[in-house]
């Protein structure tokens, strides 16, 4: 089990969600900024090309649909199933700037899938 947020955790993520099942039109990049961690604010960015990830890594995504920020403890209770993303959204827990409607509503559907849930699953509780 690797640690949050870890490289060894964004090489699982590379792994499994290379591995998930084309889901066609789930297509989004996201720029992902999560303050607050133990090593302080961590950037990393995922693209997923019809329910596959096709790219992730820490660091900046030039021009993508989305930033998402989150702190810490709010984007691992998201990961983990504990929230939901649209329920952070709307406490406050959750930002989205850009293209919100996409992640938000539009992939609803693909969010909740059971082969993604599973993903961060696989990952390990965190």
């Amino acid at each position: 089990m690797a640690d949050f947020l870890s490289d060894e955790w964004v090489d699982g993520l590379r792994i499994l969600g290379g591995e998930l099942p084309p889901m066609q039109g789930a297509s989004v990049s996201c720029q992902h900024e999560i303050s607050g961690t133990p090593e302080g604010k961590v950037r990393f960015y995922t693209v997923w090309i019809d329910g596959v990830l096709s790219d992730v890594a820490k660091g900046k995504l030039d021009d993508p649909d989305c930033l998402i920020s989150a702190k810490y403890e709010n984007a691992k209770e998201i990961l983990s199933g504990v929230n939901t993303a649209e329920a952070a959204f709307m406490q406050g827990d959750l930002k989205v700037e850009g293209d919100y409607k996409k992640f938000l509503i539009d992939l609803h559907g693909w969010r909740q899938s059971p082969e993604y849930k599973k993903l961060w699953k696989d990952l390990g509780s965190f």
